[in-house]
């Protein structure tokens, strides 16, 4: 059964430290040298950890153990182990959104676009994006959130009259 039981993965200080404490002892050596299950089982630690310390609003930790993570699945992740590599890549988009680093949130929001399988698998990198841009340029938010609404189905008259306005309230 290995190592890792559903008590370690409560992510707590003791589990904080663990984690910490293996990618110490990881940090430097080269990850193609590792089982392949090894560096599965150490990015999805890692990002159990991110996503805990995203919880706590620890950006640093957080972006810390992304970093850890997307080693571990290195340049095959995509292909190898996608849905870790997905909830790696959004944990970094977030945790990036929360300490004010744009071009670090842009750049694993495309990496995400293009690794995506399907358009659900988009959607949480879209919202953060959305957030990110907001700050800078609240009209392109807008535009992007009315693009990606538009293609889950919900259309948006580009001027809305008082009388779109008043059938939208009544549906």
């Amino acid at each position: 059964r290995g190592f890792v039981t559903p008590e370690f993965l409560q992510c707590n200080s003791i589990t904080f430290l663990a984690i910490d404490q293996m990618n110490r002892a990881c940090d430097g050596t080269d990850p193609n040298r590792l089982d392949t299950r090894i560096k599965n089982t150490l990015a999805s630690l890692n990002l159990k950890a991110a996503e805990r310390a995203i919880d706590l609003a620890d950006a640093s930790s957080a972006l810390s153990h992304v970093r850890f993570g997307l080693q571990f699945v290195g340049d095959t992740g995509w292909s190898l182990c996608y849905e870790i590599c997905l909830r790696l890549h959004e944990a970094a988009c977030l945790a990036n959104y929360l300490n004010s680093s744009p071009d670090e949130v842009l750049k694993h929001f495309e990496e995400i676009i293009n690794h995506a399988r399907k358009f659900e698998d988009k959607i949480k990198a879209n919202c953060i994006m959305i957030k990110s841009s907001a700050s800078g340029n609240i009209k392109g938010a807008i535009n992007s959130a009315f693009i990606i609404l538009n293609q889950l189905g919900e259309s948006f008259p580009s001027v809305a009259t008082p009388e779109d306005i008043q059938n939208a309230i009544a549906s």
